[in-house]
This record gives C-alpha cells, sequence and structure tokens, in this order.
C-alpha cells in the first residue's frame, strides 16, 4: 500500500519534469528571437522563410553580397572585391535589422572623409569622421530599444577627396529584407553647390572638407522633401565640358562611376525619373578667365550634356536650374538656347534663388533649405505630387 502511494506522488513530478524539458510551459517561449549572426539566419525551409514584423530575415552571408535584395543602396555604388564603395558624395545604404545594434569596418582612402548615419529614418544624422586606412568595427547604431531598425549611411565628402568602401557588417540580432525602395527616382548632376561644399563656414572661409556636407545642401534636401531615392552626380570645381579644374568634365564624369573612378558606370535598367541639372556656375568663372569660351560654345556643351542625359533617361523630366550664387547673362541664355534648340518638351528650365552666406560665397546651409523649398515646389507641381 505504501508503495502504491510513492509511485502516485512521484508520477505527477515525472510529468511535471517531462512538461518542462519539452518546452511544454517555459517561460521563455515567446521570449525575443535570439541574437545570431552567424550565416545561416534564415529558415530550415526555404518555402518558409522565417519572417519578423513581416519581414524576412535573410543571412548574414547574402547581406554582405551588397545586392539590392539584401540592402537599399543610393547612388552610383559599385563593388570591389568584397567592398562596397562610396565615391560620390551621396552614395550610401541603408540596412534592416531586428537587434540593439549594428556595426561595419569602414575603410577611408582620403585622409579625411566624412558619413553621416541615419538610423530609424532620423532626418538630421549622426556626423562620422573617417581617416585613411581601416579602423576597428565602428558602431553605427548602439543601445536601440530591442526590435525592427534601420540604419543608413551617407557619404558627406565629394569623391575628390577619396571613397569610402564598406567592409564587414553586423548585428546582435538577424539582418532582415529590406523595404522597395521608394517608387520615385531623382538623380542630380552638379558641381560644388550640389555636394554642400562650405554649407558649415561664413563667406570670409574657404570651401573644406570640414565645413561641407552633401546631406544638408538643397539636393538631398529636396529628395528627402519629395520622398525620393536620390543619385548625386557632382564635385567641385567641374565645369559642363571644359576640362579647366579638373581633368574631368561633366560629360565625362556622368559615364563614369565618379570624377576620380573613371572606368565606365554601369546605368541601371530602371532609368531615372527625373534628372536635375546644376551646372554653368564654374563655366562662367571660366568664360570670364578665357575669351576664346563663348557663350555659344558653352550652349554647345551644354547641348551635349542634356543630349547625353536623355541618351541614358529615355522618359525622365529632364529640370535645369541656376542661379544659387548668382547668374552671368551669357550662361543663362545659353542653357536657355540649349533647351530651346533640342525640342524636347519634357526639358525645362527653372531659375533658383541665390543664397551665399556659406564658404566662398556658396549657399549656407541656411541657404540650401531655402533653395530646397523653392524647387521642391517647382517639382512637386511638375510631377503633380
Amino acid at each position: 500500500m505504501k508503495l502504491k502511494r510513492l509511485l502516485c506522488l512521484l508520477f505527477p513530478a515525472f510529468l511535471l519534469s517531462c512538461s518542462v524539458a519539452c518546452g511544454g510551459n517555459n517561460p521563455d517561449a515567446d521570449a525575443d528571437p535570439p541574437a545570431q549572426t552567424l550565416p545561416d539566419q534564415g529558415s530550415d525551409d526555404p518555402a518558409k522563410p522565417e519572417t519578423i514584423e513581416g519581414l524576412e530575415v535573410i543571412s548574414l552571408e547574402e547581406v554582405q553580397k551588397f545586392d539590392e535584395s539584401a540592402a537599399r543602396l543610393f547612388g552610383r555604388t559599385y563593388k570591389s572585391g568584397k567592398q562596397l564603395l562610396f565615391d560620390n558624395a551621396g552614395t550610401g545604404a541603408e540596412f534592416t535589422f531586428y537587434g540593439t545594434q549594428f556595426e561595419a569596418k569602414i575603410l577611408s582612402t582620403g585622409d579625411l572623409l566624412y558619413a553621416r548615419v541615419f538610423v530609424d529614418g532620423d532626418k538630421t544624422g549622426t556626423l562620422m569622421e573617417f581617416r585613411r586606412g581601416f579602423k576597428k568595427f565602428d558602431f553605427l547604431a548602439k543601445d536601440l530599444a530591442k526590435g525592427v531598425h534601420t540604419v543608413k549611411i551617407v557619404k558627406a565628402t565629394s569623391s575628390q577627396n577619396g571613397a569610402l568602401s564598406l567592409g564587414e557588417v553586423r548585428t546582435d540580432g538577424k539582418f532582415l529584407r529590406p523595404k522597395e525602395k521608394t517608387p520615385l527616382k531623382i538623380e542630380f548632376v552638379g558641381d560644388s553647390i550640389t555636394v554642400g561644399a562650405g554649407v558649415f563656414a561664413s563667406p570670409s572661409s574657404d570651401p573644406a572638407i570640414e565645413n561641407s556636407d552633401a546631406t544638408k545642401g538643397y539636393a538631398y534636401l529636396t529628395a528627402e522633401a519629395l520622398g525620393a531615392d536620390c543619385s548625386l552626380v557632382a564635385t567641385e570645381g567641374i565645369c559642363t565640358k571644359v576640362k579647366w579644374v579638373l581633368p574631368v568634365g561633366m560629360c565625362d564624369m556622368y559615364l563614369s562611376k565618379s570624377s576620380v573612378a573613371t572606368a565606365p558606370y554601369d546605368f541601371p535598367a530602371a532609368p531615372q525619373d527625373l534628372v536635375v541639372v546644376a551646372l554653368g556656375t564654374n563655366d562662367s568663372y571660366y568664360m570670364s578667365s578665357d575669351q576664346k569660351y563663348t557663350a555659344d560654345a558653352f550652349s554647345a556643351d551644354y547641348r551635349e550634356l542634356l543630349t547625353l542625359v536623355r541618351s541614358k533617361n529615355k522618359s525622365a523630366k529632364i529640370v535645369c536650374i541656376y542661379g544659387m550664387m548668382g547668374t552671368h547673362a551669357s550662361v543663362e541664355q545659353g542653357i536657355q538656347k540649349a533647351i530651346s534648340d533640342l525640342g524636347d518638351g519634357n526639358i525645362t528650365y527653372f531659375a533658383m534663388p541665390a543664397g551665399t552666406d556659406g564658404a566662398g560665397a556658396h549657399p549656407s546651409a541656411e541657404n540650401a533649405v531655402a533653395q530646397s523649398a523653392a524647387l521642391t515646389a517647382y517639382l512637386s507641381e511638375l510631377l503633380q505630387l
């Protein structure tokens, strides 16, 4: 009788032990997904991929390929070996992940370069400094609440000063397939004004790496205001075609990866929806220094560039802007003549407001905001947004 009673007491205890071991009453059963940075972050069943908040979990190996399916890429990024290169100002990438932090190894080929990092759609961003060579893993985001986050890194310094190369990335959680890009794609073709040269200084200073930031220039701000993905094909000192300050003109640079990476750029299958051409300021300076370079010669060069842009963007609207550092009558007339000569109804001209409160009489950050507002209003009407 005692033996029977003992068995009755032990049997429920055995069942309780088995239930805990098998997870039936496991208090962690509904806990957050465990941190995982190994290559295999996906589901064991490829037909049923793991998802978090509706976003597919993807492997670190896939992310490290830096393809558009695993990261959102902005501007003329390109790969070299296992690195993703950012030459032009405004180029960058955005990653989506579940976790609390995101790190990356970034190589700088310049003595001093800057990039701005935006977390979870923040519009201000954090400016980061990169010196020549590799550093240890840099935290681009940390101490976040555990959940789904985005980290976007955008090169703030122009191609003339060197490139940033993105190597390994990692998180304490899981990488997720990003949402699709926005439907509107804008390309800005320009000079120092377009890359935000001197936005953080006064006219008495010269534009420099330390006082410039493409993400605070009119072009990047306009794309953000329109909710568009943008590409900046621009650098300081460049003319429409003439090789004056630089060994390249925009007619050369437009076909290349950047002003310093002269290999041909592989234009995407899906062209731009809108191209904004913002050139003429450096041409006006050159025109003043070389009497042989006439208004007609400039207009012919500008027409050649427009023809080139149109050949790569068959159905895009093209907007030619000028006047952000004041106007030169011969240049403004040359732009309008080039547009008229082409007879393309989808190419228009918009006179921009001047703003010369930044370094070297470039637009300041405040000027850029005002210029962006004017251009955003014009483009919104043009695109019927």
